[in-house]
């Protein structure tokens, strides 16, 4: 892991192989070994990023009242790091976070992969969960919450070291982040009525067993995106990546190629 100190918070990332670069933005409530499957397969060819954002992981600290303050974190990271355009892939809060970066710092934006996520904002019963949720964090930590979350992360039929490897990524996370995060996530945009103006390419990832984004919501949404692609991966819960990572790397290199054509 590399550090940089932006904006008075120190802030823990990989940073595997050479240009150019692919960001990875991690979901709720884990941290970036979430991609350890990406930053091995895909660093040979391309400069790999992954930070743990505020609140999470070895960067941990208080998290952000917005997901804008998580975009603009990512933008202080590409400065330090003197990079001007990056792929950005967010997976589920990691894309709810890729839609503000998108709405704030487009112009570094190469293209774009939404890994189980969706554009809508919560409705009231999911905002109403989530505040149920920090009030249990508050009280007994993180635990009642990989308790509940773990089995809508990853199917049934999950590898075992898969689903230990998730268990207890969330079981670290502090629990003020998670706290941070549930509140900036209850507060987020709807970004649809973005997804007509987005002008880079752009790759929707769902998979086909998610429980959290259900696969035909990430169909709909590829749809309102002019031009994008839509790769759905069989046997695949919310975390399609670790679940079936030689489809998902896969996926993502064609489309990385297919960047890469436009440059």
């Amino acid at each position: 892991m590399r550090h940089a100190t932006l904006a008075g918070r120190t802030m823990a990332f990989a940073d595997h192989g050479d240009r150019p670069p692919l960001l990875l933005v991690h979901g709720f409530p884990l941290d970036h070994s979430l991609w350890l499957p990406q930053l091995d397969a895909l660093s040979a060819t391309r400069r790999v990023i992954a930070p743990d954002l505020a609140g999470f992981g070895a960067t941990g600290g208080a998290g952000h009242e917005s997901l804008d303050g998580h975009a603009d974190d990512l933008a202080a990271l590409l400065d330090h790091l003197g990079i001007d355009r990056a792929v950005v892939n967010g997976l589920s809060m990691g894309g709810y976070i890729a839609f503000a970066f998108w709405r704030r710092h487009r112009a570094r934006v190469a293209g774009l992969v939404l890994t189980c996520t969706r554009a809508a904002a919560d409705s009231e019963a999911a905002r109403a969960g989530r505040y149920q949720s920090i009030v249990s964090i508050e009280a007994d930590g993180v635990g009642p919450l990989a308790d509940a979350m773990v089995p809508k992360l990853v199917t049934p039929a999950a590898p075992a070291d898969v689903r230990s490897m998730v268990d207890a990524m969330v079981r670290r996370q502090p629990a003020r982040g998670v706290a941070d995060a549930l509140r900036a996530m209850s507060a987020r945009p709807d970004s649809t009525p973005d997804l007509a103006g987005i002008t880079v390419p752009t790759l929707v990832v769902a998979g086909a067993d998610d429980v959290i984004v259900p696969a035909a919501e990430a169909a709909a949404m590829a749809a309102a995106i002019p031009g994008a692609g839509l790769v759905t991966i069989p046997g695949a819960g919310h975390l399609a990546n670790l679940e079936e990572p030689g489809a998902y790397n896969a996926a993502l290199r064609a489309f990385l190629e297919r960047v890469d054509a436009t440059v």
